[in-house]
């Protein structure tokens, strides 16, 4: 069975060049996931379209499948998952969606913070439709990004955790005050995953595209020795601002050579300077592969998982 994850393409006119721009990076930037095998790509399009805002219809549907392909399940639990997310009062956005393996008690949680313009749940299908449903007993915690003003998105709102002025990483300014802010907002979502009873050694957070951002960016600055980070087609922002070591932090890094959206390099790049600090990192090149995900790239993801963090 093989899986793609594509980022949305929204439809737009040819009338404004700059426009057309911002909206073809804006759809660049989120993913979500699509077809599953080519004998039933047209039925689980068919499903896609079918799905509302009821998350449990959502994950639902695709149990099955998940079931059949990669031997366990998950299930959509709840979109108030939990205390901290509520009382974090510094940002304006719905509480994460969370699908949980139905077998087991969770002994483990993922923390995935989704791309610009997206939500969480355009990533929440990944445990029932990729190789990543052979974790066991996992909690998987989809926050939502606040919706705020982008100014690459002509200064027009939409979900992302902080502000970004242009593509080209030598004309980005970061937003160092949204940048951190989403940092402490993952940070209240470990502490609740801790209180739970879930061991700090078990809990990854990572992310896509500015999720992976904001993932690099709590590898650098938290005070929590968690299991690892994942970043994917991403880069690390304000890079030259941290020299404190941090030897032994374990990361996984993928990046697709043909990225126009953040270019390889600013993968690279970043790698490097995380191993500069003494980090673990794992790091995964996907030829031809764009500003997306690839199956092969969460198979790889579940062997980093299962091998390196959860073994």
């Amino acid at each position: 069975m093989s899986v793609s994850f594509t980022p949305k393409l929204w439809r737009f006119s040819t009338f404004s060049p700059k426009v057309n721009m911002q909206r073809a990076a804006r759809a660049l930037f989120s993913s979500s996931a699509t077809s599953t095998t080519r004998a039933s790509e047209s039925s689980t399009r068919r499903r896609l379209k079918r799905h509302t805002n009821n998350g449990s219809t959502k994950v639902g549907v695709l149990a099955t499948t998940a079931s059949i392909a990669f031997g366990c399940c998950y299930r959509f639990v709840s979109m108030a998952s939990s205390s901290s997310s509520q009382s974090f009062t510094e940002y304006n956005s719905p509480p994460p969606f969370v699908v949980e393996t139905t077998t087991g008690n969770c002994d483990k949680s993922i923390i995935f913070l989704h791309g610009l313009g997206d939500t969480g749940r355009g990533w929440s299908d990944i445990p029932n439709q990729s190789a990543l449903g052979e974790i066991k007993n996992c909690r998987w915690i989809f926050p939502n990004a606040p919706v705020i003003p982008i100014t690459l998105n002509g200064g027009m709102s939409m979900p992302g955790w902080f502000d970004m002025n242009a593509l080209e990483r030598e004309s980005l300014i970061d937003d160092k005050g949204m940048i951190e802010k989403a940092s402490r907002y993952v940070d209240s979502l470990v502490e609740e995953e801790i209180k739970k009873g879930v061991l700090a050694k078990n809990i990854v957070v990572g992310g896509f595209s500015q999720g992976g951002a904001i993932a690099l960016t709590h590898a650098m600055t938290s005070a929590h020795d968690i299991g690892g980070y994942v970043g994917l087609s991403t880069y690390l922002p304000m890079a030259d601002s941290y020299s404190k070591e941090k030897s032994g932090v374990k990361v996984f890094q993928a990046h697709g050579t043909a990225d126009a959206v953040l270019r390889f390099d600013y993968g690279t790049s970043s790698s490097e300077k995380l191993k500069s600090l003494g980090m673990d990192v794992q790091f995964k090149s996907y030829g031809g592969m764009a500003h997306s995900a690839c199956a092969e790239e969460l198979d790889d993801l579940k062997d980093f998982l299962n091998g390196k963090v959860f073994s």
